[in-house]
């Protein structure tokens, strides 16, 4: 039986903060993917096959709360992350066994 790494996107707005988020989390063993827009980001929760939305804490309010919509109608689980890296991959590891309806 083949497993799949849990999919994972991230939407921040510092290019450098993003590849540094894409380091530790591909480290960690799960399939990721980075966006900068929000019409990126929407179009590909759109497509599914997503696990975890992680929103960095850079994003502004508006494109943040339409995201969260988003990922309540779409069934996607939401990680609000502030801060660095360093507790990333716990805090992603957290949000993927909470009880839907439970947010983190």
């Amino acid at each position: 039986m083949e497993t799949t790494a849990p999919r994972i996107l991230f939407f921040g707005r510092n290019p450098a903060i993003m590849s540094l988020v894409k380091l530790h989390i591909g480290a960690s063993g799960h399939a990721v993917e980075g966006f900068l827009e929000e019409r990126a980001i929407t179009t590909r929760l759109r497509a599914g096959e997503v696990d975890l939305l992680v929103l960095g804490g850079g994003v502004e309010d508006g494109p943040r709360e339409r995201c969260k919509r988003l990922c309540a109608d779409l069934g996607v689980k939401l990680l609000e992350h502030y801060g660095g890296p360093d507790q990333l991959a716990r805090h992603i590891r957290t949000a993927l066994t909470e009880v839907p309806g439970r947010g983190h």
